[in-house]
Formats: C-alpha cells, structure tokens, sequence
C-alpha cells in the first residue's frame, strides 16, 4: 500500500462570535485528505482530517515540513507488516524526524492533523470505525456504548446577550444536552454573574453548568471569581488563569473547592508532565482536556495517559477539548470521561456525523468506517475539491 497523495488547504471559520480571549471572526482551519493506492468500489481509499477550533491553519508548517518527509517516505517505512496496512505511529515518527524536544508551539496542531487523517486511513482499511479500531489495539476491545457530551457554547454575543443567552440554553436542553459551559470573564464580574444566573434559570442546577475564563484572569480576579460563583456548585470552572501559570493553578485548587478544568492549550506530554506534578490539581475532581489534534495526535496523547495514571489519575477524568468527530471517536476507543461539542450543526466544526443519536447527554458513537467525515454533509462539503 502507498501514499500517492496529500492535499491540503485552509478554510475560513469566520464566526461573530468571541470569547474573553479572543474574536473568531478570521479564524481559519485546515482540511487535509492522504490518498492511497488501494481502490474500492472503483476510488482510492482517502484519509480525511479537519482542523480542532481555535488555532488558526497549519498550511505554512504543513507543505515546508510535515508532508515533504511523508511523501519522501518509502512504503516499507510506514507499513503494517502484521495487517498488510499502514502503522500510524510509524508515520507519526516519519513526520517528526529531526525537531527537536521542546519548541511545542504551533507544531502540534500541524502533526495532530496528519495524525488524525492516518488513524482515520487506518480504520477505513481495516473497514471498522476509528474507536473499535483504538479499542482492539490499545485497550480490551471493548468500547463505551454511550460517550457523555456537554455543549459548548454561550459566547458573547451582540445586543441583548442575556435573552439570547437563555434562548440558546432553552435549544441546547431541546437537543438532549443536560449539560453546558458558556464564557466569562470578556465583561465585568456583576454582569458576567447575570450571565450565569441567566443560563441556570434555564438549566436549573449548578451541576449542568460550567464557565470558561479562557485563561485570561490575573490572580486577583480569578480569586474574586472562584468568591463569586461558589454559591452556584458550578460543575467546573475552565481555564480561569493563564495555561501555563502552574503555581497559580495549584494556589487556587488549595484554596477553593469548585472543580477546575484546564489543559486544552498545553500540547504536549511534556507539558502535561508538569501540569501534573506543579499544578496542585485534584484527581477526585478536576478535569484535563488536553486536545488530541493540537497535541500532536493520538500517539502523544497515549503518552499524556500513561503519565496521568502513573499518578494516580482515572482516565474518566479526561474531557478533550474540541476535534469533535476525532475527540468522539477517541473518547469511545479509549474509555475517557467525555467530550466537549459544539451544538450547532450548520458549522463546519458543530453538530454530529449522520446516524450519531444525541439523548439525555450522551452520545453513540455510530458504526461509519474511520471518523465519519463523509456523513457530515457541511464538512464532506470541503474535501470535494481535494478529492477531484
């Protein structure tokens, strides 16, 4: 079997939206398909990936080094000799050749695309979903039947934020969501906690509710934050300072009982090390969502689990950030707590592949072979012209 082929391209994301980070009105993505030698049903069998949100396109990284070196790469050096199919973990060598350790930057996300179009490659081979596939080979074969999902949404919006804010809460429980995190911290404390009181008006309990600070918050107003909403039992507070401001993590899980949840802009197993050992977080509470496709992929985030239960950590503690097809199939694959998704299906990044049934805040995983780019029509929709 032989890569014949790699296209790629950006695609614009442009979005009204913001958090208290940043705007996604010129967020861009990547789409990436790996075309094979291997025909069925008269056309090439194609590894298809599209980008995790909020990290802009990897096309500069990705055709001046990642995708030179795989298609540089003899067949024999990527092969599956036991299956007569192709290794991922040998092409995520390849394409990691000569970096260096450390540097993570935006690396990641380029090598986490590659990752993910091979895994995707792989169970299309094999013809089996990708969290079967992750099943049988890094687990008992056994998968979770139901995947636990909450929403993601609640960014600030023009206009009359509150109301619209209750409107979307109202579509999300419609949907069979039973949990949700909005944002906080782009507008003052008081109206930030109108925002939370608005959205449980609608959800009912503290327990269906999580806020995400975007890392944004010096120590001071994070600590005036966690002050603010203790009352409400919220069921995490996400990112309330900076990633990588590990001592100031572990000052406020000392200091205050609401869950935190971070991890999603560290990517590596590196960085998760440290996370670990210097952050003070709670295995009996805290959340770590990492993002498999900006953490280079599935191979490092196999490192990033054997690290955390090295020290004690449950892999049920693990909620991936975004990546949702991919994140789906991995949290089902390999027996993580659940994932985050975005709800609204007419974004390229939002809603679930066709004959994925959303219920009581769970999701099946369905049975399409791969991750089921094709049976997201919107998303299909972007690999057509690299698969010409």
């Amino acid at each position: 079997m032989r890569i014949v082929a790699v296209r790629e391209k950006t695609v614009a994301l442009a979005a009204p939206l913001r958090n208290a980070s940043i705007s996604f009105a010129a967020m861009t993505a990547s789409a990436l398909a790996i075309v094979t030698d291997v025909i069925r049903d008269g056309r090439p069998v194609v590894g298809l990936a599209f980008d995790s949100i909020g990290r802009y396109g990897h096309g500069g990284l990705l055709r001046e080094r990642f995708l030179p070196r795989l298609m540089a790469a003899h067949p024999d050096d990527y092969a599956d000799e036991a299956r007569g199919m192709i290794d991922p973990l040998k092409i995520w060598s390849i394409v990691m050749r000569d970096e260096k350790p450390g540097g993570h930057g935006e690396r990641p996300g380029a090598v986490g695309l590659i990752d993910a179009a091979v895994w995707d490659l792989a169970a299309k081979l094999e013809q089996k979903p990708l969290w079967r596939l992750l099943a049988e080979r890094f687990g008992d074969g056994a998968a979770e039947p139901h995947v636990a999902v909450y929403a993601s949404g609640g960014h600030y919006l023009p206009g009359d934020d509150l109301a619209a804010l209750q409107d979307e809460m109202k579509r999300y429980l419609d949907q069979g969501f039973r949990r949700v995190k909005i944002k906080i911290g782009g507008t003052p404390l008081d109206h930030d906690r109108r925002r939370i009181e608005a959205a449980l008006s609608i959800l009912g309990s503290g327990a269906a509710l999580a806020v995400d600070c975007n890392g944004t918050f010096p120590r001071e107003r994070a600590r005036d934050t966690f002050l603010a909403v203790a009352p409400y039992e919220l069921a995490w507070i996400e990112e309330p300072v900076d990633p990588l401001d590990y001592a100031l993590h572990a000052e406020l899980a000392a200091a205050f009982p609401t869950p935190i949840g971070t991890g999603e802009n560290l990517f590596s197993a590196a960085d998760a090390r440290n996370l670990l050992r210097y952050g003070g977080l709670r295995p009996d509470r805290d959340l770590l969502q990492m993002d498999i496709s900006h953490s280079y992929g599935i191979p490092e985030y196999l490192r990033i689990l054997a690290l955390m239960e090295e020290q004690g950590w449950s892999r049920r503690r693990c909620w991936p950030h975004a990546g949702h097809l991919l994140a789906l199939q991995v949290v089902a694959g390999l027996g993580l707590g659940g994932h985050e998704a975005a709800p609204d299906a007419s974004s390229l990044y939002g809603g679930f592949a066709a004959g994925v049934s959303l219920a009581d805040g769970q999701i099946t995983p369905g049975d399409a072979p791969g991750v089921g780019i094709e049976r997201k029509d919107n998303l299909y929709a972007v690999f057509r012209d690299l698969l010409d």
